[in-house]
């Protein structure tokens, strides 16, 4: 965060990030970005009530893209 005016730098926040795809450090960036934002504008409970907001939509992604996986996966039968 720099000092002189209360905002966040995306260094500071995600620093460097190695060995995964550019996509999931700008997705994992965003996110923590989008966390330290929360933290500072908003009380305790209300950060909670996010957080969990947050990690259910990040399960159901994951499921969604799990079925995404499968069907692409599966063979395609021949319509008679």
């Amino acid at each position: 965060m720099n000092a002189s005016n209360g905002q966040l730098s995306n260094t500071a926040v995600c620093g460097s990030q190695r060995g995964a795809s550019e996509t999931t450090n700008t997705y994992s960036c965003s996110v923590a970005i989008a966390q330290e934002k929360i933290k500072l504008l908003y009380p305790v409970d209300q950060q909670a009530k996010f957080f969990d907001l947050q990690a259910e939509a990040d399960l159901l992604l994951k499921q969604l893209q799990a079925l995404k996986q499968q069907r692409t996966e599966q063979p395609v039968s021949p319509v008679s």
